[in-house]
């Protein structure tokens, strides 16, 4: 009997996007299929506005009314939601924040499982995840009124870190290549896993080549020699498995290059392996794969070391985490409060997940008035710039009617 629990992916670029459903891992991701003959799974980032009416459409639908009605349509609605959010604020009123949640609802509705099934996790996975996606994807939710108890959001590259991990483990026991190719754009990120440390880190190597763009129009022959020069050099280190996604790969043009990575690895192409890699890490979410306990990601916004404050509790010293390695920095962060002793001093510890050393951060809090041990309270804020720079701001509380408050505060820059 199939599980009425479900997790969903869903891959959300400015044009198109994909939406993935899973019950169980061990059964496989279901990807919505706009033609189930082609096997096309592309829906149109659309929203339009039917004139005289408070009624939006979405998707293909938005597509063919705007173009009946000569008019223009919204698209890109998380970019457009972000900048607008960028200016006015995070808030679920935002016109474009509702509309955005108006278009998740839409997807939602689409696959025919979410009509029998509660939706336990739900991952949408972006190429690049802007700081304030999180928060606006939450907003957007709530405006539309969607119960998920559990939504993250991730990066493609992640993405393809959930995906491949979630393969047998003779495709990517050596280390896994994606090469994602469209007309604009041709990147590669290469999975290579350090097993020295518990749980194992896995690190993303990221690429770029300009010479491969533009595809379209350009010399294909020409093409598969660059390409295939560029992956018998990315393949020289040895890989499991290779996988190829994006829209140059709709084509059959890359013989040389097949050849090449064949004589090296397994290869397979793909077009929903984002929105697949997001439900499987949205399964992750609810305990159905654990990837997570196994294996740590780290990409471009990941933080590289353990970072916490050494305290002391009932004469006993202990250390109080405020952000753990491989958290993203954007959704990192602490606020706490602790008491001051008498040598007025604060020790930020960072410890490197890989090498396992041991910074020690000495702040002197000579802002503070003088008063005895432990009758003086400390508010201290943690806030994450980028996944290298920490900025702690330590506040004066005083201690009850005993020892007032300044309000005197002070800014500290850690570099992680």
């Amino acid at each position: 009997m199939k599980n009425n629990q479900l997790v969903i992916g869903i891959d959300l670029s400015e044009k198109y996007t994909l939406i993935s459903t899973c019950h169980n891992p061990e059964e496989g991701v279901v990807t919505y299929s706009t033609d189930k003959e082609k096997g096309t799974f592309r829906i149109p980032v659309a929203a339009f506005k039917l004139p005289g009416s408070e009624k939006y459409v979405f998707g293909a639908e938005a597509v063919s009314s705007a173009t009946a009605f000569k008019m223009k349509y919204e698209t890109a609605l998380l970019k457009k939601a972000i900048e607008s959010s960028e200016k006015n604020g995070v808030s679920r009123d935002d016109p474009y924040v509702v509309l955005l949640g108006k278009f998740l609802s839409f997807l939602l509705r689409l696959p025919e499982e979410t009509a029998t099934s509660r939706v336990n996790a739900l991952c949408i996975t972006e190429r690049k995840v802007h700081p304030l996606s999180g928060k606006v994807i939450m907003e957007a939710v709530k405006s539309a009124g969607i119960g998920i108890p559990s939504i993250r959001v991730i990066s493609y590259a992640e993405s393809f870190f959930f995906y491949a991990l979630s393969q047998p483990i003779g495709l990517w026991r050596d280390g896994v290549l994606l090469y994602d190719y469209s007309d604009s754009s041709f990147e590669s990120n290469c999975l290579s896993i350090d097993r020295s440390t518990s749980p194992a880190v896995v690190r993303c190597r990221k690429g770029r080549r300009e010479e491969m763009v533009p595809f379209f129009g350009a010399d294909r022959k020409r093409l598969d020699e660059r390409f295939s020069a560029i992956a018998m050099e990315d393949l020289k280190s040895g890989v499991s498995g290779t996988y190829l996604t994006g829209e140059a790969f709709n084509e059959r043009w890359e013989q040389k290059t097949l050849r090449v990575i064949l004589a090296r690895s397994r290869v397979f192409k793909g077009q929903n392996l984002y929105s697949k890699g997001a439900c499987y890490a949205a399964a992750d979410i609810m305990d159905l794969v654990r990837i997570s306990r196994r294996y740590v990601y780290f990409g471009d916004d990941s933080i590289s070391s353990n970072v916490s404050i050494r305290a002391v509790s009932e004469g006993k010293e202990i250390l109080i985490p405020v952000a753990d390695a491989g958290d993203k920095w954007y959704e990192a962060g602490r606020t706490l409060e602790v008491l001051v002793g008498q040598d007025r001093e604060l020790i930020v510890v960072l410890t490197d997940i890989l090498d396992k050393e041991e910074r020690n951060k000495v702040i002197r809090l000579d802002f503070l008035p003088s008063r005895p041990d432990r009758a003086g309270r400390i508010k201290l804020e943690f806030r994450f710039l980028s996944a290298q720079k920490l900025i702690l701001t330590i506040t004066d509380l005083g201690f009850g009617e005993i020892f007032r408050s300044t309000d005197r505060s002070v800014k500290e820059e850690i570099l992680i």
